[in-house]
């Protein structure tokens, strides 16, 4: 009976304890939770116009940035295309690009007017190979071959915290009564390009309190800095487009706008703190490739196995002086449309010469840079008034041409002459010879419809090179005086 009683004794005095401390933790104050911080970082690239060669440093330095940060993501602003014949003259246009961006795992890459270059059923096959995402929000492909793609993506870090990347394609190039990206009219069309100050007003309401709105910009830094004028929503704008190299990011209305040159050449590198949902800082800087030591030697093989084509490295000429400007450079182009057509005149547009051809050996893959378009030559029976008519089609000097020269007087008005100097016959019609870009985005005089030859200038180049052996346009010149 007293064992059983100690007992009982020995338990409420447990009880008794065991309230007593827990009234004790009650009457503590609660310990508030510690905020949760958050590390972002996005690498960008954009205009990388087939370029491979520094994928290597490319991809170690992308590898050591994942290593040493949870929440890496990398963005293309796009032009994926157009500027290597590795790539462009691949036997699946493209493929090589998308193969080593793949490799890198890139998140998305915005859609670029180049990306057009080859067409709407090699744009499909390439969007097919990617293991990313192509956006853009300001593109309605419904009449098109083309697939529609997504106008954004939601990129997620480790805690879940939501990225929204908007895509968006410029529309400079004017046909009619419609807008088009800065490419080959045929390419993209079916296709509609709303404008894109409009498309974006229509996604700000994604950005909230807890995530960040991002745009990959495709339309170049003058258009940037109006779109972040306009949305305060903006927290961020990775360009493209205008090739601009950004060294020190900068701030408009709410949103870091960045860009990183082009042609693989730097690596933007955007480093966002986040804390309890909200965005505390943004930075930005970039990397210049050639500056970096490692390289990926897996990458490093891959890129040297494309390089290997026998084809584009066969040398066709030699040229026996530096090209100093685009006139010497369109003249060349010219005269051999006039050699392999056997037309009188010719002319190149400024923006189909891409590259300078060496002095010393010329090979094949040195024409394909220079003229990486596929554009065929399209000849004309043209007079001398719509001949007049397309040279004020276009900006002052833009249209390189041989086969005559042309003078501005001023007031629109426009002198022909031969190579001799005397005035071209008004009452002749001439053959003449346009690059299938020239004929289907200028608007100019002309009542005869135009026959394809199917022979694109970069082959007429090439065909010319061969036959002449040696070149030397130092100091040529057939166009003078400025419009005003």
């Amino acid at each position: 009976m007293i064992k059983t009683f100690k007992n009982l004794l020995f338990l409420l005095i447990l009880l008794c304890i065991g309230a007593c401390t827990t009234n004790n933790s009650n009457d503590e104050p609660n310990q508030p939770d510690q905020p949760r911080s958050e590390n972002i970082v996005i690498l960008h690239m954009n205009d990388m116009h087939a370029t491979i060669n520094n994928f290597p440093k490319i991809a170690a330095y992308i590898n050591q940035v994942r290593e040493n940060n949870d929440n890496v993501f990398l963005l293309s602003a796009g032009d994926l295309f157009s500027g290597n014949p590795v790539v462009d003259q691949y036997s699946e246009k493209g493929y090589p690009m998308i193969d080593l961006m793949n490799r890198l795992k890139f998140d998305a890459s915005a859609i670029g007017n180049h990306e057009f270059d080859y067409g709407q059923d090699i744009l499909n096959k390439r969007i097919s190979q990617a293991d990313f995402p192509f956006i853009c929000a300001n593109m309605d492909t419904k009449g098109a071959n083309l697939n529609q793609p997504e106008a954004y993506i939601t990129l997620k870090t480790k805690t879940d915290f939501p990225i929204i990347v908007l895509g968006l394609i410029e529309t400079q190039t004017k046909i009619g009564d419609r807008y088009i990206p800065s490419t080959h009219p045929d390419k993209v069309e079916g296709i509609h390009f709303p404008y894109y100050k409009y498309t974006t007003g229509d996604y700000t309401e994604l950005k909230k309190s807890n995530n960040l709105f991002v745009v990959l910009s495709h339309l170049g830094q003058g258009s940037d800095r109006t779109l972040a004028d306009t949305y305060n929503e903006i927290d961020l704008i990775i360009g493209g487009h205008s090739h601009s190299v950004i060294s020190s990011p900068y701030r408009q209305n709410n949103a870091l706008i960045c860009q990183a040159g082009s042609n693989g050449n730097y690596i933007g590198r955007i480093d966002i703190k986040i804390e309890d949902g909200l965005i505390l800082s943004k930075t930005a800087k970039l990397i210049k490739v050639e500056n970096l030591s490692e390289t990926d030697s897996e990458i490093g093989s891959i890129v040297s196995e494309y390089n290997k084509n026998p084809v584009l490295d066969q040398v066709i000429a030699q040229n026996l002086a530096e090209f100093s400007n685009k006139d010497e450079l369109g003249s060349l182009m010219t005269d051999a449309i006039n050699w392999k057509l056997k037309t009188n005149i010719a002319f190149q547009n400024s923006g189909g010469i891409r590259s300078w051809l060496p002095v010393g050996d010329i090979k094949i893959g040195d024409v394909y840079e220079l003229d990486p378009f596929n554009n065929e030559v399209i000849v004309f029976e043209m007079t001398a008034s719509e001949i007049r008519s397309l040279i004020n089609s276009a900006n002052s000097g833009d249209l390189k041409v041989a086969g005559i020269n042309y003078r501005y007087l001023g007031q629109g008005e426009i002198q022909l002459e031969n190579y001799d100097g005397s005035l071209l016959d008004e009452t002749k019609t001439y053959k003449v010879g346009l690059s299938s870009y020239i004929a289907s985005a200028y608007t100019f005089n002309h009542s005869d419809a135009g026959q394809n030859s199917f022979i694109i200038s970069a082959d007429c180049l090439i065909d010319f090179l061969r036959y002449k052996g040696e070149i030397n346009y130092a100091g040529v010149k057939r166009i003078f005086g400025e419009s005003n």
